[in-house]
């Protein structure tokens, strides 16, 4: 029976087992959409119709429409369809969550002829992949769009989204987000194309997304196996995503496996090198996976890292280090489940050591390794402080809820008349007492984001004033000039905007000057492996940059 109610997964967790089975005892009992018309909005109005009733898979075909007059104009359902109007493939989509009447849908714009249609929906963008998402556990519609614009902020790519209501098949389903999917793609996750030929040089080298999530045990070709444990003691696997599984060449896959072998190789030492000198840090985009772990204390997501999960790498000449993310799964965050303790203001969740905590097979022990790293730790305190005294000021946080709960009023009170049985009852694994209106489920809201900021203000390790690289080198200040990687063991990369050709030294704190040469174009390579260990100084013309040597 629990299958039938989750068919999206293989082995069920006891956290879903019993949700499945308080979902069988549950008698639902919605309004119809005759109960709630929708006759005009504030918000895009998007009208699906299909032949049958939608599966979890495969797609089935339909037609949609958007209704849209632009922000700030009111659409009424009578309007014409003015932002798309066409084919369509549809399905349902989730896992947990597909055992809610008001479904997550994943769709694919089509033409006539049933091929893929690219359409720039919103201006997010050319695809054909969208996803309507319902946010069914989050009663106040607002952390998941609050946690991709977070992470926007923070300068990483995330997913672009819009707030729309839905009629399906004639009947009314509330308030929605369409989002983008993710994919490889020049709007999305921007990482070069892989075709079967690029299985050399710098072509082999990038794209790749890779996934972190539930594993399908029918399927032994989902990923490979990390030379390393997961946090349950079962070996850690990372699953194709791009290039699929199918699409991946052998020499991609042997690449790939390799470099991420390297990068643990030296994550997971006592010095923090590999054998072949390289530094953790020179693998990653230490600013990308410093704001992963941010947004996902900041929320403490039940899910985070271990579930809908993603890195991704580009090729070397396109810089070929690793980036945490694009973020996805923020269903169970800022304080509205039990699992993993979410509710609790106080505690890291990337430990995975709280009440509840399950899923661990998929756990990376990344997160613990770095946190114990001093470079980690500076680069996290500095970027926490940037931001604490811009977007994630517990201010801005604030107005950021009110603006989005004034700009969706009216849409709320319909969605939750369409789904009465939601505000003011449990309807997943929710802390008591459950706030029994919307206004009360705002307030929560906030109160918990002030509790979790000022924890994470006294516990976010480290001293920025001894992050001589985000002082020097990822300041917000203009430069005309960047070095990386910093700290390095050897190799620097100089990148440069200053005219050609034009000279630079290194030297160290007592003033020698132990190399200099010529910059002859945009990126130069220099091999400073040569000189001990220390702190450097690079200088082009009139600036100069802090860098580090460490073998």
């Amino acid at each position: 029976m629990a299958s039938e109610v989750f068919p999206n997964r293989s082995i069920l967790s006891m956290k879903t087992f019993l949700f499945a089975l308080s979902m069988i005892c549950f008698t639902f009992t919605y309004h119809s959409a005759l109960a709630q018309e929708l006759n005009s909005s504030n918000l895009p109005i998007i009208i699906i119709e299909t032949d049958d009733e939608i599966p979890d898979e495969p797609k089935i075909s339909g037609s949609m429409g958007i209704i849209y007059n632009g922000d700030g104009q009111i659409n009424q359902i009578s309007d014409a369809f003015t932002e798309y109007e066409g084919n369509i493939a549809i399905e349902t989509r989730g896992n947990s969550t597909q055992g809610f009447d008001k479904k997550t849908y994943s769709i694919e714009l089509r033409d006539n002829d049933d091929n893929d249609l690219t359409a720039n929906l919103f201006d997010m963008g050319g695809e054909e992949d969208w996803i309507l998402h319902a946010m069914v556990i989050d009663k106040s519609q607002i952390r998941i769009p609050m946690s991709f614009y977070l992470a926007q902020r923070m300068g990483n790519y995330a997913t672009d989204w819009k707030y729309v209501e839905l009629i399906l098949n004639d009947e009314y389903q509330g308030l929605y987000i369409l989002t983008e999917k993710i994919k490889r793609d020049d709007d999305r996750v921007d990482i070069a194309k892989l075709d079967s030929d690029d299985i050399a040089g710098d072509s082999v080298t990038g794209g790749y997304i890779l996934r972190i999530d539930w594993l399908d045990e029918f399927d032994d070709d989902q990923g490979f196996e990390s030379d390393y444990e997961s946090q349950s003691g079962d070996p850690m696997t990372f699953q194709w995503y791009y290039p699929k599984a199918e699409n991946i060449q052998e020499q991609q896959a042997e690449y790939i496996q390799d470099w991420m072998s390297q990068f643990e190789e030296a994550l997971f030492s006592s010095n923090y090198f590999n054998e072949n000198g390289q530094r953790y840090t020179d693998y990653i985009d230490l600013n990308a996976f410093v704001d992963f772990l941010i947004i996902n204390e900041l929320s403490k997501n039940a899910d985070g890292y271990k579930l809908s999960s993603y890195v991704h790498k580009d090729k070397d000449s396109k810089g070929g280090r690793l980036k945490a993310g694009p973020i996805w799964d923020f269903d169970q965050t800022y304080g509205v489940s039990l699992v993993c303790s979410n509710h609790l203001s106080y505690g890291w969740t990337y430990q995975q050591n709280q009440n509840d905590c399950e899923d661990l097979e998929s756990m990376p022990l990344w997160w613990q390794a770095m946190m114990e790293d001093t470079v980690f730790q500076n680069r996290l305190h500095c970027r926490w402080s940037d931001f604490r005294n811009q977007f994630l000021h517990i201010d801005s946080l604030h107005q950021y809820i009110d603006d989005n709960r004034s700009w969706i009023s009216e849409a709320i009170d319909r969605n939750f008349t369409r789904w009465d049985n939601h505000i003011g009852e449990s309807i997943w694994i929710e802390p008591d007492p459950i706030p029994q209106s919307y206004e009360e489920e705002i307030i929560y809201l906030k109160n918990w984001i002030s509790e979790r900021v000022a924890w994470l203000d006294e516990h976010i390790p480290g001293n920025c004033d001894q992050d001589i690289v985000y002082n020097n080198n990822y300041s917000s200040h203009s430069s005309d000039f960047e070095v990386y990687p910093n700290p390095t063991s050897g190799i620097i990369t100089i990148r440069s905007n200053v005219d050609y050709p034009s000279d630079f030294r290194l030297f160290d704190v007592f003033g020698t000057v132990h190399y200099q040469g010529t910059i002859r174009q945009e990126q130069e390579f220099v091999d400073i492996s040569r000189l001990p260990n220390n702190i450097y100084f690079l200088q082009i013309g009139e600036q100069t940059k802090r860098v580090i040597l460490l073998h």
